[in-house]
C-alpha cells in the first residue's frame, strides 16, 4: 500500500526557495511567494506549489533537499500534464539508494540551486 501524500511544511518550503533563490525551480520565473502570496507579480499571474522530488509514496522524505518550489504550470509538467500518479518516470532510478535518487531528478531542474 503507498504512503500517503504528505505536504511539505511551509519552512522547507521557504528553505527550498531561497535555495533557489525565488526562483522557479523548473522554468526560472520570479517567485515573490509561497503558494498564491506572490501571485500578482508572477510573470503568467500563477502561484506556487512545493513538488517533491522524489515522491513520499516512493521513500522520498519531507525534507529541504527533497523539495522543489515549482509554478502551477511547471508542476503540471513535472506531473505529465497532470498524471500525479503515473510514476513510471521514476524507472531509472528505482534501485539507487536515496540521497542518488534525489540528487539525479534534482538534477533535472535548472534552477534547483538558483
Amino acid at each position: 500500500m503507498a504512503t500517503p501524500h504528505v505536504n511539505f511544511p511551509s519552512g522547507i518550503q521557504a528553505q527550498a526557495l531561497g535555495r533557489q533563490k525565488h526562483k522557479c525551480a523548473m522554468c526560472g520565473g520570479a517567485i515573490a511567494g509561497l503558494g498564491n502570496q506572490g501571485r500578482a507579480q508572477h510573470k503568467f499571474g500563477e502561484g506556487v506549489q512545493a513538488h517533491h522530488v522524489i515522491p513520499h509514496s516512493m521513500g522520498g522524505p519531507i525534507s529541504v533537499d527533497n523539495c522543489v518550489v515549482i509554478c502551477y504550470a511547471c508542476h503540471m509538467s513535472a506531473h505529465q500534464g497532470g498524471r500525479w500518479r503515473d510514476l513510471s518516470i521514476y524507472a531509472d532510478v528505482a534501485a539507487l539508494p536515496l540521497p542518488q535518487k534525489i540528487a539525479k531528478i534534482a538534477a533535472l531542474y535548472p534552477h534547483y540551486n538558483g
